[in-house]
Order: structure tokens, then C-alpha cells, then sequence
């Protein structure tokens, strides 16, 4: 769960250095104080340096919580909802986390997008997935590859 692009950078900072070489499972969590806002302009910025090889996960807060949930949908990104997140649906109205999830359900069927069994969530976070070096690791998620001494000029994997 990363609060913005800075973290972001973090966890690439640690993938090049072979500290960790799995997969990405992202979560953009904005929920302010700390975090990036439910802004559009930050979300979208966030999901454009998201390698392509990671999986991402948006989330947020109250009221927030639905229409964050519906882009991640319409980008074909992967959504959170629960009690901890909102006990708020429409004005005035509570909304339990059954009923969030029969929601997003719902919005899901209606935007085409279909919703991943127990055993397909786990093929595509990969869970349990490590590879053997930084290089393997920087190749399957998107990044370009490292620089070797004395290298200049722009990376990519061949």
C-alpha cells in the first residue's frame, strides 16, 4: 500500500538492488492526511508510473470509495472496498461491506469487467512468485534493466 509516486520510487530502489524480486502488487491507497487525496490528477499520474508488470490496486475512503472504485474498474485496474474504508453509501444511508462488494459487483457486470475467483486472485498476484536476480526481476515487472558500469544512453530489455 503505497501512500504516493515517492514510495513508488522507493520500491523500485529496492527491486534494482535485489532486496525484493517478485511480483507488484500495488495498492494506491488515497485517504489524505499523509497519503495522496482522491484526486484524479495524482491517481492518474500514480497509474502512469506503475510498470506494466505489476498488478494495481486502487482504494480510498467514505464517500470517495465508489467513484475510485469505478474508474479502477473502467481502466481494467483492481478495486478495495470494506467496513474500514466506509460505513457510508448515499447520503445518510449505511452501506455494510457486503453491500459495497454486491455493488461493485454489480457496476463490474455492467462495465463488462468479470470478477476474479479465489484461484484466478491468485494466478495474477503471482502469490508465492519470486525470481532469481534484480535483472529477472526488473525484466518481468517492465522496469528497464540496470545500468552496468560505464553503460550511457537509454535502457530497455531486447
Amino acid at each position: 500500500q503505497l501512500a504516493h509516486s515517492a514510495q513508488l520510487e522507493t520500491v523500485e530502489r529496492l527491486v534494482r538492488r535485489g532486496v525484493y524480486t517478485g511480483p507488484l502488487n500495488l495498492t494506491w491507497v488515497a485517504i489524505g492526511g499523509g497519503f495522496d487525496g482522491p484526486n484524479p490528477y495524482t491517481m492518474l499520474e500514480f497509474i502512469r508510473r506503475v510498470p506494466d508488470g505489476a498488478s494495481l490496486t486502487l482504494e480510498s475512503i467514505m464517500r470517495n470509495v465508489l467513484p475510485v472504485n469505478a474508474i479502477a474498474m473502467a481502466l481494467g485496474l483492481h478495486t478495495r472496498c470494506g467496513n474500514e474504508d466506509t460505513l457510508w453509501g448515499r447520503l445518510g444511508e449505511k452501506c455494510t461491506s457486503a453491500d459495497a462488494v454486491r455493488q461493485l459487483v454489480r457496476i463490474a457486470g455492467e462495465l463488462g469487467r468479470e470478477v476474479a475467483t479465489g484461484k484466478e486472485a491468485r494466478e495474477i498476484y503471482q502469490l508465492g512468485e519470486y525470481w532469481g536476480s534484480a535483472d529477472e526481476a526488473l525484466a518481468k515487472l517492465g522496469y528497464p534493466p540496470n545500468r552496468q558500469p560505464g553503460q550511457r544512453g537509454f535502457l530497455h530489455h531486447a
